[in-house]
């Protein structure tokens, strides 16, 4: 779908409880979102809790090795079954606390006290006493999941963006860190702010010195991307030829020595995509399966409508969005979740997953990533997130009534437009069918 010059993104529909209300039934509940990993399920009987917007929801490892998805609502009177806050548990069954109705792992009412007291044409009925289930396929690594019986294949949901996603072999990775942030914003708000790099020469002046601002953008269907540059300074940047500590620490993290490094500040990109190239099938990284410019590059790819991939060889991160439980379209979570392949030898220390109220502790030291540690966790995340809730109230304002978009923010025009697409009425298949797929804006070298 091509953007309509005349198309208006209402301020709205930032904090509408109208709005909100539409998106659940015509967005949240038909399109692919992004589950937990697999590796957090490993064995029979490991379940994965999971919370999107209203909704309670179950990954269930199978005795098959199979996942299931099971709503975590007893069929009796709706109490939830498990009542562990998000991430993994165990349960070989599901015990509902409040009358002791008890499912079995595939999802059947095995136990009902005082049976006999219930009409057996509906109790018998596994229509009505089963677990009700919801759609669950794997890809890159993470369970995926549809609250609509009548989706596409993720496959085809994905469309070409899957093949881009492939090359980087995402399913080597496990997780590093994963933390939620509670925002007094819309989602959407926050989504906004990561989807587009013409704040980079204001809010991220500091990466001027080693990356680029200017990313080109490719609309992927109803997905995206922009390439961010890493390893030369911005044309925007004062200084050219010298090297400066940003530049030195890119050489020394790659293996390159600084002191004999006879280059311009313009020629570390280069070297360090030669130095991964040198490596390449002899490192967990998939560098033989990527393009130069994925080898230095930030790739950051929109999964509509809620998961961005900030992709690099050695890691990537992925941000997830979604509506707070409360139902408050003012309020939402933000999922932050590293992911990396390990080398020989190397472990990571199992992740502690809390909600934090986004404020209340500097990202840098709420995130836990380790020797992945890089520039972007203090010099861009901070600073994004310390503004979600300022630009959430200026929203609120009589004063702001349109929003002036650049091309820059092209991906911003895309991704509303679709989804109101979906609001008036467009189905799923239609908004893939209708939307185009672009010639590569990035050269990829």
């Amino acid at each position: 779908m091509t953007a309509a010059a005349t198309f208006r993104v209402d301020p709205s529909w930032y904090w509408s409880r109208e709005r909100a209300a539409q998106e659940w039934e015509h967005m949240w509940a038909k399109v692919w979102h992004m589950g937990p990993r697999a590796e957090e399920i490993p064995e029979e009987g490991d379940v994965f809790v999971h919370t999107l917007g209203r909704e309670g929801l179950l990954f269930v490892r199978m005795a098959d090795d199979s996942v299931r998805g099971y709503y975590n609502v007893c069929r009796h009177r709706g109490n939830r079954l498990l009542l562990a806050e998000d991430g993994p548990v165990y349960a070989p069954q599901f015990t509902c606390a409040f009358h002791g109705w008890v499912y079995d792992l595939e999802g059947t009412l095995v136990h009902a006290p005082y049976k006999e007291r219930f009409d057996p044409a509906v109790i018998d009925d596994p229509a009505c006493s089963s677990l009700r289930t919801f759609r669950v396929e794997a890809f890159a690594g993470w369970l995926w999941f549809t609250l609509d019986a009548a989706a596409p294949p993720l496959r085809d949901y994905l469309g070409p963006l899957a093949d881009r996603l492939d090359a980087y072999k995402m399913e080597r990775a496990t997780i590093v860190d994963y933390k939620t942030f509670e925002f007094a914003c819309n989602w959407k708000t926050t989504f906004d702010a990561f989807n587009e790099s013409y704040h980079f020469q204001t809010l991220h002046s500091e990466i001027l010195a080693w990356g680029n601002e200017d990313a080109p953008i490719t609309l992927l269907g109803i997905h995206s991307y922009m390439v961010n540059e890493y390893g030369k300074p911005s044309t925007l940047y004062p200084e050219q030829e010298a090297l400066n500590p940003q530049l030195e620490m890119l050489l020394t993290t790659n293996g390159i020595a600084v002191e004999s490094f006879t280059g311009k500040a313009t020629d570390v990109r280069r070297a360090v995509q030669e130095a991964k190239r040198a490596r390449q099938g002899q490192a967990v990284f998939p560098y033989e399966n990527l393009t130069d410019s994925q080898l230095s590059d930030a790739y950051h790819y929109m999964l509509f409508p809620t998961t961005h991939f900030n992709l690099f060889p050695e890691f990537y991160v992925a941000l997830r969005y979604r509506p707070h439980p409360g139902g408050d379209p003012e309020k939402m979570y933000f999922d932050f979740i590293m992911c990396a392949p390990m080398e020989a030898g190397e472990t990571v220390p199992p992740y502690t997953h809390r909600v934090v109220r986004g404020g209340d502790e500097p990202v840098e030291e709420v995130l836990k990533w380790g020797v992945r540690k890089h520039p972007i966790v203090d010099e861009v995340l901070g600073q994004d997130v310390g503004l979600v809730e300022h630009v959430q109230r200026g929203q609120r304002s009589q004063s702001f009534t349109d929003a002036i978009l650049s091309t820059d923010e092209r991906r911003i025009t895309h991704f509303h437009e679709n989804i109101d697409a979906l609001i008036q009425g467009r189905s799923v298949r239609d908004l893939i069918a209708v939307n185009p797929v672009e010639a590569d804006a990035h050269p990829g070298t």
